[in-house]
């Protein structure tokens, strides 16, 4: 709908009718000529009048229309592409991007100080009766000023009071609720959405947005979307780490393996540090390159009495600067208690009766030093029928008399609330024949093969390699290689069963199988010296303690979670209500109440809003909760216009870089874009065509030689 600033121009229309009276004026009539022969003069005549009236019409046309033109220019017209835009009382509803990539230094200010600038200065072009809200992304509380009010001190306020969190934006569905909300007063229409964010692609679910365009444009919203991000996001992260072992036994060393990526515009050196409370231990340096994702390890050493341990790592300082440090927190044992149970011991002391177990002992606990990460329990086997074995993470089955129902029982509820059950077979024959009772092995079938002559064996790799099978592979030369005497060939291993190693007949050597919470695992080998030279092997010993440490890593309860992620924490203890005081890194405390469904069940804790050391304390009871940035944060990969736009197609999107770009599309969608430069070329072009139509059709055609003669001689025949 066109607009005219200035319509008294418009009288000047008037003028267009000068070319109609002028051309009324000068119409020519024709002048008779005597002639004695008028046939073919009037045939030529009526040719020429045709098409005399015809050029005289469009050159009429032509002048008529750049008078018009001329005067709807002057006019200024503006044409307002966007009528569903209310002309009276403005509704904003500003979405402001408060994630940690907003922290970004970008000169002399962070994204997240600039785009609250563009916000100022858009309130500050509004009304005193226009209406403003204010809602925050990434907030835990998103609602700073809902709905919307027309006290604009009191919008300014608040925005001066928020700060960008350390959390992911919630782009798509904070807009989902702002679009609810409005419904809900039924005053939807021409209410202008503002996002002020740097469209992280982690903070833009796409095929969300996509869903949710045609339901902003059925309640006729109008989106604008306000990019505030660096032309150059140079960055370089942890994205996270892991560490080995992932418990800190004892006193001794740890490795921290860190996972840092940097952005497309980051290429050169930088450094890692490793802290152990305030104390620097380790210091690595490397290179990186665009958007390259780098592993590197550094270690340290832990000693003394803390029930855990506590520490950071820290890149050199960039644009953004919560990426570069990421928070640990390890729990820490005395050690991890081991039961051996010996079929064929006869009690305490009881020298060659506990043969079964001898090397396990010593693989387990070299030396027999009470300061190593396990600490071994043998047993005989009397002891282990009558006792509870849930106490131990592992226990180790050597030569078994007999599985019963009752034994059986006994380790399946063992392994099924979490345990490790390691079974070695021996004389007593007891494996062989009833394995089949325990109920994670139903259906297994197992044979004894005693060889005719001792045969020196190298074990291959699975043809699934399980996890624990190339751990392994990382501290042995080459294939295990020993002397055998008999085994056990096992056929109809269960679905789940995961095989370390096999015989060169693809028969498994050692094979695990899941079971509950736990995991049971079944060797074709006795612990002793009867059946191999295994035992006396150095592969021996390492695969006893991967074992242990395997099932140790998945009972140890996690201390280090993400922000604005919910935490679920491994609490032993018979209370299914617990109240726990949670202090943050800056030192506020605060209760946090949780229900559990059963006692046996993680405690599922949030409120985690910022990266750094958390203390968690319950009747005397500390633990230390660390909490990182989210990984995708650290990325700074931004979604474009064209994706932006295309995801949203069913609904207006109007997209600006800056404040002064953003008001000129508002000032367009308000008050209308002008069109008398329009007016103006097409009336100028009009000008130019209408002269070239002139020259063209005063210019004299050619007449015939003999007509030319004729009309010489006064009309006289020769």
């Amino acid at each position: 709908m066109p607009v005219f600033l200035a319509p008294w121009f418009l009288a000047a229309g008037l003028a267009a009718a000068i070319p109609v009276a002028i051309h009324l004026l000068h119409r020519r009539k024709p002048k008779p000529l005597p002639f004695s022969t008028l046939r073919f003069i009037r045939e030529a005549v009526d040719r020429t009048r045709r098409s005399r009236n015809l050029t005289h019409i469009l050159a009429l046309l032509m002048r008529v229309l750049i008078l018009l033109l001329l005067a709807c220019a002057f006019a200024r017209p503006k044409v307002r592409f966007a009528s569903w835009l209310p002309e009276g009382r403005r509704t904003l509803v500003v979405v402001l991007d408060d994630s940690a990539s907003m922290q970004f230094q970008d000169g002399e200010k962070t994204n997240f100080e600039k785009a609250r600038d563009w916000v100022r200065q858009l309130l500050g072009s509004l009304a005193e009766s226009d209406r403003v809200a204010l809602v925050l992304a990434g907030a835990p509380d998103p609602w700073v000023v809902f709905p919307p009010i027309s006290d604009h001190p009191v919008v300014l306020r608040a925005l001066d009071d928020v700060k960008p969190g350390y959390g992911r934006a919630r782009l798509v569905q904070v807009l989902s609720e702002v679009a609810s909300r409005l419904g809900e007063t039924g005053d939807t229409a021409g209410v202008e959405l503002h996002v002020f964010s740097d469209f992280q692609e982690s903070d833009w679910n796409a095929t969300e947005a996509e869903s949710l365009a045609p339901e902003l444009g059925r309640r006729r919203l109008v989106l604008f979307l306000n990019h505030v991000r660096p032309m150059v996001a140079a960055n370089a992260g942890i994205v996270d780490t892991a560490f080995y072992p992932p418990a800190v036994l004892g006193s001794g060393t740890f490795t921290a393996n860190v996972r840092v990526h940097s952005s497309p515009d980051y290429r050169g050196p930088n450094s890692l540090r490793l802290f152990v409370g305030d104390k620097e231990q380790a210091r690595t340096t490397f290179t990186l390159r665009p958007a390259q994702t780098v592993t590197e390890s550094v270690s340290g050493t832990v000693a003394g009495e803390a029930p855990g341990l506590t520490g950071r790592l820290e890149l050199e300082t960039d644009s953004l600067a919560p990426d570069n440090t990421f928070y640990f927190s390890l729990p820490r044992f005395p050690g991890i208690p081991v039961l051996l149970a010996d079929g064929n011991a006869r009690g305490p002391g009881a020298g060659n009766g506990t043969q079964d177990t001898l090397f396990l002992r010593y693989a387990i606990q070299p030396r027999g030093r009470t300061t190593t990460l396990f600490l071994p329990r043998i047993v005989d086997w009397a002891t282990f029928v009558s006792s509870d074995p849930r106490r131990f993470p592992v226990v180790f089955v050597c030569n078994p008399p007999s599985l019963d129902r009752t034994v059986a029982a006994k380790l399946t509820e063992f392994v099924r609330s979490g345990g490790t059950a390691v079974l070695f077979p021996g004389n007593l024959g007891a494996l062989e024949n009833q394995l089949g009772q325990l109920e994670p092995l139903r259906g297994l079938k197992v044979q004894k093969t005693v060889l005719d002559e001792e045969t020196s064996i190298s074990l291959v790799r699975g043809e699934r390699p399980s996890e624990i099978e190339k751990r392994l592979r990382a501290f042995l030369p080459g294939n295990p290689t020993f002397v055998l005497r008999r085994r056990l060939l096992f056929r109809g291993l269960p679905a789940k069963a995961a095989v370390v190693f096999q015989y060169t007949d693809s028969s498994p050597f050692l094979f695990e199988v899941p079971f509950g919470k736990g995991r049971l695992w079944v060797c074709s080998v006795s612990a002793d010296r009867d059946w191999s030279d295994w035992p006396l092997t150095p592969f021996f010993v390492i695969c006893q303690q991967e074992l242990i440490k395997n099932s140790a890593q998945r009972n140890l309860p996690v201390l280090m979670g993400r922000v604005g992620r919910p935490f679920a924490l491994i609490w032993n203890e018979n209370a299914t209500d617990l109240d726990f005081r949670l202090t943050s890194p800056g030192g506020r405390a605060r209760m946090v109440s949780v229900t559990r469904k059963t006692p046996d069940r993680p405690v599922v804790l949030g409120g985690f809003y910022e990266p750094g050391l958390y203390r968690l304390e319950r009747r005397g009871r500390v633990t230390t909760v660390a909490v990182n940035l989210p990984p995708e944060e650290s990325k700074l990969t931004s979604v474009g216009r064209q994706d932006l736009a295309f995801t949203l197609r069913a609904v207006p999107v109007y997209q600006s870089s800056d404040w002064h770009e953003q008001q000129q599309q508002l000032v367009n969608l308000h008050l209308g874009r002008p069109l008398w430069p329009l007016l103006l070329a097409l009336a100028f072009f009009l000008a130019v065509t209408e002269e070239l139509f002139a020259n063209l059709r005063s210019r004299a055609a050619a007449l015939p030689e003999a007509l030319r003669q004729f009309l010489r001689r006064g009309g006289r025949a020769a």
